[in-house]
Order: structure tokens, then sequence, then C-alpha cells
């Protein structure tokens, strides 16, 4: 990553600072308007602990990007300080007339692409405004990070919660991570508040017993083995591993031995590099003294994203700024994810044929099949997994609260043959009287209930048209 635009990332951190550090005070009342998932509660506990150390009074709510009438809403609150974390980028208009027009300070902390223009009370921090890749070398915590950071050197060891939300965002590559993100895998590990290994990146591998690991392994989906205990209890028992016992407890040997099962087991068409990337790689553990439950940061992040996923975003927040009985309760919301998402995952593998191929995209539509909520996350997962063929971004559409809810997913390799699934689906939307947007390789769109074919139609033209042979 060329050092001029990270240099210039750093510089407008400092310039973000400086602009909270000069309009926060004991009486200065903060709403925080994050978004739901990993990466979101991340980035929230990263400027809480700032806030709450600082005795500035603050208020978070979790919320997926905001709509103008939101934004609207919003602007009324009896708020001194409004700051947008993992959105708002894409919603500056709306901030600017709304929240600025009411004469309050507003500081947007996000990834996304959008719009960043000049007002004495905004402030705002983002990757592309300075030539870097939100979807890649740093997420929303990390962008968080940099600003808090500054403010005071006590908080660097928070850059764990930086890792955390770029694991939860899926930023990590095969060779590891880029850009802004390699930086804090590197000052955590000179922290010494980060260990780096390698093993099975299963979740569950340091909490649960092996089996009901492998029986809620969803990231790889393992055909044939996930969902199945007797499966499992088979393979297990014919490692010669002891069934109770815990994956990161089985040694370099017997985990490289259960590795190689697995893959032996694992159609041999499904075994891409990304599929072995998922299954075998890095593990970021958190030193003992750190505190932290699970200490691998895979589970930590999957931990949170369950949270968002299943409604109460409120209950990781709560675990990531120490409180234990949350950190059980989120623990305890991970399985019960784990457990819907496996029936989320056979119920696609039981329907791939309901998948329509486009000359641009693979799409399914699931209506009231999976909770709209888990499409976006099945879809990654069984792209991931092999399950669906990765030739050409998937897209997933279901019914919600009377719209059609669209989530889509590409691989790096479509985006770097010219797919860009925020600007597309964004396009795509606005052509139908809905609205979209996000990242390059995930985006999402919220659409009227009867003009799904139109849209299928209009993102099959945005949209380059891409072939990626399986390796």
């Amino acid at each position: 990553m060329p050092r001029v635009e990270i240099k210039e990332f750093q510089r407008r951190a400092d310039e973000v600072a400086s602009f909270l550090k000069s309009n926060l005070s004991p009486d200065t009342r903060v709403k925080i308007v994050t978004h739901t998932d990993a990466d979101g509660i991340s980035a929230a506990s990263i400027l809480a602990r700032y806030l709450h150390d600082r005795d500035v009074p603050f208020h978070v709510v979790f919320s997926r990007p905001l709509r103008h009438d939101e934004v609207v809403e919003l602007s009324k609150e009896d708020y001194d300080f409004f700051v947008f974390i993992d959105q708002g980028s894409a919603q500056v208009s709306e901030i600017h007339k709304h929240v600025l027009g009411e004469g309050r300070n507003v500081l947007i902390l996000d990834h996304h692409p959008g719009e960043f223009p000049e007002h004495s009370k905004l402030g705002h921090l983002n990757p592309h405004a300075c030539n870097l890749n939100g979807a890649s070398d740093i997420s929303a915590a990390g962008v968080v990070y940099s600003v808090v950071e500054r403010l005071d050197k006590k908080f660097r060891p928070m850059v764990w919660l930086a890792v955390v939300g770029a694991l939860g965002d899926r930023q990590e590559f095969s060779s590891g991570f880029v850009g802004i993100n390699e930086g804090f895998v590197k000052r955590a590990m000179d922290l010494n508040v980060l260990r780096v290994g390698k093993g099975l990146k299963l979740i569950g591998r340091t909490q649960s017993p092996v089996v009901e690991c492998l029986r809620l392994s969803i990231r790889p989906y393992l055909p044939g083995i996930t969902g199945n205990v007797e499966a499992c209890r088979e393979l297990v028992k014919s490692l010669g591993i002891p069934p109770e016992g815990k994956i990161a407890e089985l040694g370099v040997e017997r985990e490289a031995g259960l590795r190689d099962a697995l893959f032996a087991r694992s159609n041999a068409t499904l075994i891409s590099e990304e599929f072995r990337h998922i299954l075998w790689g890095p593990l970021y553990v958190l030193r003992e003294e750190i505190e932290v439950f699970p200490a691998e940061l895979h589970e930590y992040a999957a931990m949170l994203e369950a949270c968002g996923e299943l409604g109460s975003p409120n209950v990781g927040f709560a675990a990531t700024m120490g409180d234990e009985a949350s950190a059980t309760d989120a623990l305890a919301l991970l399985k019960r994810y784990q457990g819907r998402m496996v029936e989320v995952l056979k119920w696609l593998e039981g329907n791939l044929d309901a998948f329509e191929t486009t000359p641009k995209f693979r799409c399914i539509y699931v209506g009231r099949e999976i909770d709209p909520k888990m499409v976006g996350e099945a879809i990654s997962l069984a792209v991931e997994s092999g399950l669906v063929k990765a030739d050409r971004p998937v897209v997933g559409i279901a019914e919600s609260n009377g719209e059609l809810k669209v989530s889509a997913r590409a691989t790096r390799v479509h985006v770097a043959r010219g797919v860009n699934l925020g600007e597309s689906l964004r396009r795509a939307a606005a052509s139908v009287g809905g609205v979209g947007g996000g990242h390059d390789v995930a985006a999402a769109a919220r659409i009227p209930l009867t003009k799904r074919n139109e849209f299928i139609a209009a993102l099959d033209e945005t949209l380059p048209r891409v072939k990626e042979g399986r390796k």
C-alpha cells in the first residue's frame, strides 16, 4: 500500500481528533449512531471507552444506515453532538440539511464510499477520501481507533478491537491483512496485546467440545458434517480425539490431522484457496492478562456479529465494555445464531436449483423462507464454502416489512475485474424507487415489493460481465 495515502489518512485523523476534542466537555450530550454488526459494535466500544473516561455523557443506538425520515427525527432529539459510525457518508446530504442545519456538531467515522463536504461543524474521517479502500484497508473500528488513540496514548492497546472490526467485515485475505489493518496487527503484537498462531479457524475452537464445534461449523459450511452430530462423532472417534476436548487443546499434530480429515471429506471441487484459508490459517489470540473471552478474535468477531444478527447488538456492546454477564449472554447468542444459520445453509443446499443465472450474476429469491437479516451472511458463507459457484456475483432477495431486501456479494477477483456492488446496487435500486449502496464486494438495497423483476434487469445492466474459473 503506497505510504502517501496512509500518511494522508493519518493527517486527517489528527484533524478529526482535534475537532472531537475541541467540541467535547462534561456538559456535551453525545448521541452515537452505529451499525449493528461486529464492526459497528467494536467501533462504538472504542469511542464509548474514551467518552466514559472523559466523563462525557453519551447514548449509543444501533441501526442500519438511517433513511431520510429517520435523520429528520434524529435531528429533533436533544443532543449537542451526533456521531455516525460505520454509516453516514452516504447520508451526508440529509445530515447536512437536518442535523447540521439545526446547528449541531456532527462527526462521521465511516469506511463506506460517499460524499465528504466541508462544514465548520462537521468532522469526518473516511479512507475513501484518501484514495484508500474501505472494504480492505481499514474497518469502521479502525477508523474510530485511529482518532481515539491520538487523543490519549493509553487507548493504544484497544487496537485489538480494530482487528475485530476488520475480521467482522471480512478484511483478512489468505495472505493476511493489507493497508492500515496490517499496521494494526503489528502494533497489537508490538504492544504484547496479541499473539498470532496458526490452526483451525472454526468458531468455538476455544469454547466448545470438538463434536459441537464441528456440528455448528458455518464458516466454512461442511456438507455432511455441519448439522450432523453422528457424522461429527464418527469423524472424531476415527481420529482418536476425545469428543469432549476442545480444538484449541488438541496439539499441533492432532489439529492438523483433523484439518486433513475435513479436507478429505469435502467435495474436491469445493476446496478452493478461499475455502482452505477459511478453515485453516492465522489465529489472533489475546494475551491472558487482557482477560477478554473468547480470546481468539475470529470467535470474538463472530460473537458480536451474532448479537447484531439476532437483534441484540447492545449485548455485544456491553460485552466489549467489560460486562461479564453480557459476555456470557453473547456467547449463548452465538450458539443460537450458529444453529439458526446451519438450518439456513441446509435450506440453501437443498434449493440450489432455485438460483437464477443472468449474464452478470446469480440470484435467489428466498421470500420469507430466510430471515432477511441473515440473507447477506448466508450468501457470503455459501460462496466461501463452495455451495454456490463463484464465477459471478451472487444476490439474495427476501421479503421484509412490505418491501424487498437485497443482499449482494462478490469476490476480490470480481472487484479486480471491474465489479463495484455498492455503486451497481445504488443505481439499480434508484431506478426502481429504492435505495442501495455499500462496498465493492458487499452491498445491500431495499426496493418496492413489486419491483423485483425490474430491479434484476436494471442490475444486470449496471454490472460488468465477469467470469471466474474455479481454482
